[in-house]
């Protein structure tokens, strides 16, 4: 019982199957499901488990193998980077970044206009509060917090002040 344990190979498929499952493994790759080192090293034990290292020899397996994990031969790994040149070399505005002309002058902006102060709806609420409760004082020093409101609480007044009463 002493004897060496001698394994004996199974022999499911041949270099054939074994690259349909090459392709398999470069599929869970694609999709992120294994790593690359995951792929080829499951890949290597198949291969050494259906005896294939010996019968077609390592370096058709390696092949077998390169063939299956290579990127697509038909995109090239800067398609992206070019994409972009050629949307800037047809576009007037971002051509200077490839031909060496000068950048177009920026347009002339015009200076944003400040928009019309206006009386806020609270505030108009509040002055209204302040006369209800019929201290002159208070509805000074509250006017005098309030200058910019001044116009307009003037007109809501003459404006409520000029309406019949009922």
């Amino acid at each position: 019982m002493n004897a060496p344990l001698r394994t004996i190979p199974l022999i499911l498929g041949d270099a054939e199957d074994f690259a349909e499952c090459c392709g398999y493994q470069a599929w869970f790759l694609a999709e992120g499901w294994i790593h690359l080192h995951t792929a080829v090293d499951n890949m290597q034990r198949l291969a050494e488990l259906w005896d294939l290292p010996l019968e077609i020899g390592q370096d058709a397996v390696q092949a077998v193998m390169a063939d299956a994990f290579a990127p697509a031969p038909d995109v090239p790994t800067d398609y992206a980077q070019r994409l972009v040149r050629d949307w800037e070399l047809a576009d007037e505005r971002d051509r200077w970044r490839w031909t060496g002309e000068a950048p177009p002058l920026a347009p002339e902006l015009e200076p944003e206009q400040p928009r019309p102060y206006r009386t806020a709806q609270a505030t108009a609420d509040a002055f209204w509060w302040v006369v209800r409760q019929g201290d002159a004082d208070h509805l000074d020093r509250w006017l005098a917090n309030h200058p910019r409101d001044a116009a307009h609480l003037h007109k809501l007044w003459e404006a409520k002040c000029s309406r019949p009463t009922k």
